[in-house]
């Protein structure tokens, strides 16, 4: 009698154990439901009513004492919930419920999971969690609400360390919201991960311009130069911190050494009569852009610093002429000055012209235009100018 009691007790805590194991097997049945249903390409409502299936069975293992502890049942529970989240698209409250369960349950597979058997289910959850992040995280970019893109993009780049698209777009979100110190450690782990995208140095160096720190901005731009010696953006960005500092001449030299190598590059001799104009030496300035003109005559930029020269040159002049005083013995002084001022400004006219016929929409080149047309007399196309600007 004994031994059938016995018995009988082994029974039942073998039914009851069995039975909530079995909680697990539902739980993994369902899903795999689910899986067939994303394949088959069922409504939503239909693939949700598996997931919750499989929810209800890990709800009711993870309360009993002989599963609670289950590595594959939270790793299960982990990737369940974060599949309702991405596929609950209608009712945002359950999805959004169903993704902190899903983060919960990750961290505990992760605590459990000693021998990583179920890495890779862990791993599908956490991908799950990333999509709905990231349609989170580009619906706010899109409203400008980049600090909310932020936090979605961080989510990912975090979950997925080696992604550097991932990292990249948490970065640009941080900068955007004026997040700098944020944005430089997002784009120095992208370029860790892909030291090949010159454009990541070029957007790193930015986020320290915006911090005002150009001695770091130089440093991103040397490291990127050195693994990208011929980026024309790095190359014109480095002028601009140069520039910015007040320190044109010390890109001069590297700019030399650029054209010696590349002789037809036509943007290198633009950069170089950028910084020798900057530096003060306009005749240098003005064969650079000639030497780009002489590479490519429709290079409306060299064509319009150019003119800009020219224009400079002559304002030069008629200042000077302006400040002489008016006596009989200053007159012929005066004419002579405002004559060259009158020989640059046509220099530039045609240039301005020309400038004009190639972006017939530019602003900066329609205005100028209209002040040398206005220097040099010339009303009526001046008027012309002007009704233009004003039809825009």
């Amino acid at each position: 009698m004994k031994k059938t009691i016995l018995s009988l007790m082994m029974l039942a805590f073998f039914f009851a154990s069995y039975a909530q194991k079995s909680e697990i097997s539902s739980a993994k049945n369902n899903y795999a439901l689910y899986e067939v249903g994303l394949q088959t390409k069922t409504p939503m409502k239909k693939q949700l009513e598996s997931l919750n299936l499989a929810k209800e069975s890990t709800d009711k293992a993870i309360t009993n004492a002989k599963t609670q502890n289950n590595a594959e049942l939270w790793a299960y529970r982990a990737l369940i919930y974060a599949s309702i989240s991405v596929t609950d698209t209608v009712n945002k409250a359950n999805a959004n419920a169903a993704f902190e369960t899903a983060k919960e349950a990750i961290t505990k597979a992760k605590e459990l999971d000693s021998k990583n058997e179920y890495s890779k289910i862990i791993e599908s959850a956490e991908k799950n969690l990333a999509i709905m992040m990231q349609n989170k995280g580009v619906a706010a970019f899109n409203k400008k609400d980049y600090k909310e893109a932020y936090n979605s993009f961080k989510f990912i780049a975090d979950v997925m360390p080696k992604d550097s698209l991932f990292n990249m777009y948490t970065a640009m979100a941080a900068n955007s919201a004026q997040m700098y110190d944020e944005a430089i450690k997002y784009y120095n782990k992208s370029l860790e991960i892909n030291p090949n995208n010159a454009g990541l140095f070029q957007e790193l160096e930015r986020v320290y311009m915006a911090k005002g720190d150009t001695a770091m901005a130089l440093k991103v731009i040397e490291q990127g130069r050195a693994k990208h010696p011929d980026n024309m953006s790095l190359i014109f960005d480095e002028l601009n911190v140069y520039l910015n500092r007040g320190e044109a001449a010390k890109q001069i030299t590297k700019i030399e050494n650029a054209i010696a190598k590349d002789p037809s590059n036509k943007t290198l001799h633009f950069v170089a009569g950028i910084a020798y104009s900057a530096n003060k030496d306009n005749d240098k300035a003005v064969e650079a852009y000639k030497k780009a003109l002489e590479i490519d005559p429709s290079y409306s930029d060299a064509i319009y610093n150019l003119a800009v020269i020219y224009i400079n040159k002559g304002n030069a002049y008629i200042t000077e002429a302006n400040k002489l005083p008016t006596t009989k013995a200053n007159d012929a002084k005066y004419n002579a000055l405002k004559k060259k001022f009158e020989v640059e400004l046509g220099n530039a006219l045609p240039l301005l012209e020309r400038a004009r016929e190639l972006n017939p929409k530019d602003v900066s080149t329609l205005n100028t235009l209209r002040e040398v047309y206005i220097k040099l007399n010339k009303m009526d196309k001046a008027a012309e100018v002007k009704k233009t600007l004003d039809q825009m």
